[in-house]
């Protein structure tokens, strides 16, 4: 994830007190910056110049909104994430409370934690301490089995959370050895069969893998050598060698091969999707008429070569949704989601160049102003043109946009209707 910066609370917030019992109100937004502006509803409504819905042809249309509610988030420091429940009804915020504190003239990490928040009225439902250490990585949804995974680390030990989305109970803490100090690209983890956690830890082409139950114990530990990139089910996706030559494999979580083949010249491997349906997508760095550009070759569930697709976008361009691939190309003005043949079927075109981001099941694309698509879709949802800092924004469904503005310091919730 590619974003979310700090910035100072703003005078705004020392002169002003606001709760959550903030009511509906009607606005269609206004054509200024807010300058002392009176609450953080005005302020809201000052810096939403514009809000539009696209119709089914994709043509984009003013549109009004309604504020559910605005609220101080002062106590939320440093915002990493927000995203729905499983339900709509609520709004999950991840969020450290500082980004650095001293001890004794020595830094130290702020104190992470998570909160539910009704996101009709902004009451929050519950609020849970999670860690003193330092996020690694956030979250940017709920997992199918209701659970939230939040990985943290220090200098020595790499963590991983996993909390209830109903209660904030945290439900297990898997703690393990970083030998080599603070990298998070070393480690990965999945949800798979019986509500199980792999945690997978890969250095020098070699994989230690860790299986643990549903109450963080741990079942067994195994060594194998290569890559392990991602896991489905039963399944998951291995590479072994490096990026002149390697063998691609699918193998069971138990080690037997589903398929092994070997792959020359592949260009350095950036990431690599094992889907639902069991096909595979590779997405690499490859040199192209003197150049390097990306691209992504697909795979089928035996191993059969399908088709590749390639771009001269920046870095990371291509994003796994389903069984579908995205690929998102911000200097292009564009994203595309790719059919079975591997061509540019449907495209979203944007207006200027920006920036995209996959989270949860919408798409981000942000340049001076905020385009929200459906994945599953491929269909724009809502463009917000705001005024002053660039916001934190999150679909939450039911037409409900979050915003978080951290100059300001206030998050809140407006319900977009058409004109």
């Amino acid at each position: 994830m590619k974003w979310i910066g700090k910035l100072l609370c703003g005078v705004l917030i020392l002169s002003v007190v606001i709760t959550a019992d903030t009511k509906w109100t009607y606005g269609e937004g206004a054509n200024t910056a807010p300058t002392n502006a009176t609450s953080p509803q005005q302020a809201l409504q000052q810096s939403i110049t514009s809000v539009k819905v696209a119709d089914a042809k994709g043509k984009w249309n003013q549109a009004s909104y309604k504020v559910q509610f605005v609220k101080d988030a002062t106590e939320y420091g440093y915002v990493h994430s927000i995203f729905p429940d499983r339900s709509g009804d609520d709004m999950i915020v991840v969020y450290q409370t500082d980004t650095k504190v001293f001890s004794d003239g020595k830094p130290k990490d702020g104190t992470i934690k998570i909160a539910s928040i009704r996101s009709s009225d902004g009451t929050k439902v519950w609020e849970t301490t999670v860690s003193n250490k330092e996020l690694a990585r956030t979250a940017y949804n709920v997992q199918s089995n209701g659970e939230i995974f939040l990985m943290a680390q220090d200098d020595t030990t790499f963590y991983l959370y996993t909390i209830n989305e109903k209660s904030g109970k945290i439900t297990r803490t898997i703690q393990q050895d970083n030998i080599f100090g603070r990298g998070t690209n070393w480690w990965r983890y999945w949800l798979i069969d019986q509500n199980q956690l792999l945690v997978t830890y890969t250095y020098n082409n070699q994989s230690i893998l860790h299986y643990f139950d549903t109450k963080g114990k741990l079942i067994k530990n195994r060594t194998i050598t290569g890559t392990v990139w991602d896991a489905q089910s039963n399944r998951m996706l291995v590479t072994d060698g490096n990026s002149a030559h390697y063998t691609l494999s699918v193998q069971d979580l138990k080690g037997s091969y589903i398929f092994k083949k070997s792959i020359d010249d592949p260009g350095y491997i950036w990431d690599a999707y094992l889907l639902p349906d069991l096909s595979i997508a590779i997405e690499s760095q490859i040199k192209q008429n003197e150049s390097y550009g990306y691209g992504l070759t697909k795979y089928n569930a035996k191993g059969q070569k399908q088709w590749q697709h390639t771009t001269m976008d920046e870095p990371w361009p291509y994003f796994a949704h389903d069984n579908q691939i995205i690929d998102i190309m911000g200097t292009h003005k564009k994203i595309v989601f790719l059919n079975n043949q591997g061509k540019e079927a449907t495209a979203l075109i944007a207006n200027e160049e920006g920036w995209g981001d996959l989270r949860n099941h919408e798409i981000y694309f942000t340049g001076h102003t905020i385009r929200i698509a459906d994945a599953s879709t491929m269909k724009w949802l809502v463009e917000l043109h705001y005024t002053g800092s660039e916001p934190q924004t999150s679909w939450l469904g039911n037409h409900q946009l979050a915003i978080y503005n951290s100059k300001n310091k206030t998050i809140s919730v407006i319900r977009i209707t058409s004109k």
